[in-house]
């Protein structure tokens, strides 16, 4: 049975069936609704990081990189207009609640720039022996 939801793009980017998830993936400027799921385990796309080229995705749990171009062809059809977006969700069980929230989407932020600083939340440290 397919579902059809409908979200503003303004105040949503995450929408929930039963126990499938999806996000909003700003690819090249234009948002797409994947899933929130690596092939490889399960985890959750949402909260990875795109490799310096933007060309990946990786996965907080493993650190599988997974292409963009993938996750681009495996979006879910979706059409809009202006903020709005119609999307149709097939293959989903009829009595699943569907919820339609805001979360942070890391994937969608800038890649990481390569540092060999030591992180803020973390005391800088002298190398070993630098007191003998």
């Amino acid at each position: 049975m397919s579902r059809v939801v409908v979200m503003d793009l303004r105040r949503h980017n995450t929408v929930l069936v039963g126990h499938e998830r999806y996000f909003i993936f700003a690819a090249d400027g234009r948002p797409l609704l994947v899933r929130d799921w690596c092939p490889h385990r399960g985890g959750p796309l949402s909260l990875s990081r795109q490799t310096a080229d933007r060309r990946r995705l990786i996965c907080p749990w493993h650190g599988t990189k997974v292409g963009t171009a993938a996750v681009k062809r495996t979006s879910v059809p979706m059409v809009r207009s202006g903020d709005e977006a119609v999307v149709l969700l097939a293959d989903l069980e009829t009595d699943a609640p569907v919820t339609v929230i805001n979360k942070r989407i890391l994937a969608n932020l800038p890649p990481e720039a390569e540092s060999t600083e030591t992180p803020a939340c973390l005391p800088d440290r002298e190398p070993a022996g630098a007191h003998e």
